[in-house]
C-alpha cells in the first residue's frame, strides 16, 4: 500500500469511527439536555470548565511524551528503555494527578463559591476529583499504545468507554429523574467519574495481557527525569492555555448577571449556547479533524524532503476541499438551524443560536486544517502563542461586550475570535508556502451551491407536507447534501471544459 493509499484509507477509518463515536455523543447530549434542562447543562457546562484545567494540570502532557519516547527508543532499537519510560511516566502522573485531586476535592466550596458564584457546583466538583488520577494514568497507556503501534487497544477503550458512560449516566439520570438542577449536574459527573475508572480498569486489563505476551516489565524510577524533562515544556503551555480558557468561561455567567440576568437564566443562556448550539456546529468537524491529523506527518516529510511542487499541490488540494465541505455544511446548517434547534434539543432558543453561529463554519474548519498544516511544518510554536492570544483577548471580549450585548455578546466574541485565529495562522502559512487556490472553485461555486441546495430543498419539502420531525429533516439533510455535490460536480465540469477550450485557443489561434 502506497502512502496516498494508506492516507486516503487511514482518513476513511479513522472517520468513520469518528463520526460514530461523535453521533452517538451528539444524541446523547441531546438527550441530556432534555433530562436535565438548559439550565443544569450550564452548571454541568461550567462545572467541567473547572474540571478542564484540573485534567490539564494532571496529564500535565504526559500522553504525547510517552508516545514520543517510546516510538524513539523503538526506533532507535532500545526497546529496553520501554519500561524505565513506562514507570517514569506512572510515577509523574501519579504525583501530578494526586496534587490535582486533592486540590479540587478540598477547593471545591471555595472555587464554587469564590470563583464561580455558584454554590451549587461543588458536590460535582468533589465527585469528579477522584477521576483525576484513573484519568491521568489512561493517558500514560494511551500514549504507550500509541508509541508501539497498537491504537486499537486505545480505540477500543475510547468505544467501550463512551458505551459505560452512556449507560452509567442514563441510569443516573432516569434514577434522579425529577431532581433539582444541582442534583442532575451531581449525577452526570458521577457518571464521568465511574466511566474513568471503568476505562482504567480496561486499559490496565490490556497492558497486563501485551506484559504477559513478551511487552516490557514495570521496573524501577529511572524513567522520572526523561519524562519530565520532556513534559515540562508542553505542560507550561498547556496550563497558560487552559488557564485563560477556564477564566474566559468562569466570566461568562457573572458577565450575564450583569446584564440583567438571574443565576438561572444566566446559566439557562450559557448552556443553549454553548452546551447545545456550539457542540453541532462543530459535529461536521469529525470529518476534517480525522485527516488533517494525517496531514501532520504528510506535511513534515515534504518539507523535510524540500519537495516544494508537491508541499504545494498538497496545500491547495487541502485548502480547497475544506473549503467546498464547510460552505456545503454551514449552508446546511443556517437553512435548517431551527428545524436541527427543536428536532434535537427541543428548543427553538438553540435553533437561533445555531443559526447565529453558522456562517463562521467555514473560517472556523478552515483555521482547524491550517494549524494542522503549520505543525507539520515545525510553526507550533507560533501557533501556541496565537491560541495564548486570542484567549487574552476572548476574556477582554467577554468582559466588554456581554454586559451590553447578553449571551449575544459571547456569540460575537466566538466570531472575532475564529476570524483572529484563522487570519494570523494563514498570513504565517503563505509566508511559508505559497497558497494558490482557485477562488471560484473553493469560496463562489460552494457558496452558491450550498445556498441553492439547501433553500431550494426546503422550498420542496414543504410544498410536500414534510414537518418537523427527525426522519423528514434527515431526509432533507440528505437530499440537501447530494444537490449540493451535483452542483458543485457540474460547476467543476464547466469550469474544466472552459479552461480546456481557452488552452486550445492560445496554443491554436486559427
Amino acid at each position: 500500500m502506497n502512502n496516498k493509499k494508506r492516507f486516503i484509507y487511514n482518513g476513511i477509518m479513522l472517520t468513520a469511527v469518528g463520526i460514530a463515536i461523535r453521533t452517538v455523543a451528539l444524541f446523547f447530549n441531546a438527550f441530556v439536555s432534555k433530562a436535565v434542562g438548559a439550565e443544569g447543562v450550564g452548571l454541568y457546562t461550567i462545572v467541567n470548565t473547572v474540571f478542564g484545567f484540573a485534567v490539564t494540570f494532571a496529564t500535565s502532557g504526559i500522553s504525547l511524551t510517552v508516545t514520543r519516547l517510546v516510538a524513539s527508543a523503538i526506533g532507535e532499537g532500545k526497546e529496553e528503555r520501554c519500561a524505565n519510560i513506562l514507570s517514569g511516566a506512572i510515577i509523574y502522573s501519579l504525583a501530578f494527578s494526586l496534587i490535582a485531586t486533592a486540590a479540587l476535592y478540598f477547593g471545591a466550596g471555595f472555587i464554587a463559591e469564590g470563583i464561580l458564584s455558584e454554590g451549587r457546583a461543588a458536590r460535582s466538583l468533589r465527585i469528579l476529583a477522584p477521576s483525576l488520577i484513573p484519568l491521568s494514568l489512561v493517558s500514560v497507556f494511551s500514549g504507550y499504545f500509541v508509541g508501539i503501534r497498537k491504537v486499537a487497544r486505545n480505540a477500543a477503550v475510547q468505544i467501550l468507554g463512551q458505551v459505560f458512560k452512556i449507560s452509567a449516566t442514563v441510569w443516573l439520570l432516569l434514577h434522579a429523574r425529577g431532581a433539582d438542577t444541582e442534583t442532575s449536574a451531581y449525577m452526570l459527573s458521577l457518571g464521568a467519574t465511574l466511566t474513568e475508572i471503568a476505562c482504567f480498569l480496561l486499559i490496565f486489563i490490556e497492558y497486563l495481557f501485551e506484559r504477559r505476551r513478551g511487552g516490557h516489565k514495570l521496573p524501577d524510577k529511572e524513567g522520572v527525569r526523561a519524562v519530565a524533562s520532556a513534559a515540562a515544556p508542553l505542560a507550561v503551555s498547556a496550563y497558560i492555555r487552559q488557564a485563560l480558557l477556564t477564566i474566559e468561561h468562569v466570566l461568562i455567567p457573572k458577565r450575564l448577571r450583569l446584564h440583567g440576568e438571574s443565576g438561572s437564566e444566566a446559566l439557562s443562556s450559557y448552556g443553549t449556547l454553548h452546551g447545545m448550539a456550539l457542540p453541532l456546529i462543530l459535529y461536521p468537524m469529525v470529518t476534517l479533524s480525522s485527516f488533517s491529523g494525517l496531514l501532520v506527518p504528510e506535511f513534515a516529510e515534504r518539507m523535510s524532503l524540500g519537495d516544494k511542487v508537491s508541499t504545494e499541490r498538497l496545500l491547495r488540494i487541502s485548502l480547497e476541499k475544506t473549503l467546498v465541505y464547510a460552505l456545503g455544511a454551514a449552508g446546511v446548517i443556517f437553512v435548517f438551524s431551527e428545524e436541527l434547534g427543536y428536532v434535537i434539543y427541543n428548543s427553538y432558543h438553540a435553533g437561533s443560536y445555531i443559526a447565529v453561529l453558522a456562517p463562521v463554519i467555514p473560517i472556523m474548519y478552515l483555521d482547524h486544517v491550517t494549524d494542522s498544516v503549520l505543525k507539520g511544518i515545525g510553526e507550533q510554536v507560533y501557533s501556541m502563542w496565537v491560541n495564548i492570544s486570542d484567549s487574552l483577548l476572548s476574556i477582554f471580549l467577554v468582559w466588554l461586550l456581554i454586559p451590553k450585548m447578553g449571551i449575544m455578546g459571547y456569540a460575537v466574541c466566538i466570531i472575532a475570535m475564529e476570524a483572529y485565529n484563522f487570519l494570523l495562522s494563514f498570513l504565517r502559512l503563505g509566508k511559508r508556502i505559497r497558497i494558490g487556490i482557485s477562488p471560484l472553485r473553493a469560496i463562489v461555486f460552494p457558496l452558491v451551491a450550498s445556498l441553492l441546495s439547501s433553500l431550494l430543498t426546503k422550498a420542496a419539502f414543504i410544498s410536500a407536507g414534510a414537518e418537523t420531525k427527525s426522519v423528514w429533516l434527515v431526509l432533507e439533510i440528505l437530499f440537501s447534501a447530494a444537490v449540493f455535490f451535483a452542483l458543485i460536480n457540474a460547476f467543476n465540469t464547466l469550469t474544466d471544459i472552459i479552461i480546456k477550450r481557452k488552452e486550445r485557443v492560445r496554443y491554436n489561434p486559427s
